[in-house]
């Protein structure tokens, strides 16, 4: 990983870690409802599959081979 030091410095930037995100799901699961009712978020452009539950073995290793990045199972 290669960063502009001037920039980090000079713009005041921040440079964070996060692993699969962080949020309250109280608060940001109605947010995120609300939000793709809106139009706002695209979860469809998100998704690379959608699979069934006899499938998930087959989705394990779309996203072991890189694939997939995220897929629904469908009940």
């Amino acid at each position: 990983l290669t960063l502009p030091a001037l920039s980090l410095i000079a713009e005041e930037r921040t440079l964070r870690g996060s692993y699969l995100g962080s949020s309250v799901p109280r608060r940001d699961i109605p947010r995120f409802i609300g939000m793709y009712r809106a139009g706002n978020l695209p979860v469809d452009r998100l998704l690379s599959h959608r699979i069934r539950l006899d499938e998930i073995n087959e989705g394990f290793d779309r996203l072991h081979s890189g694939a997939a990045v995220r897929q629904v199972i469908t009940f």
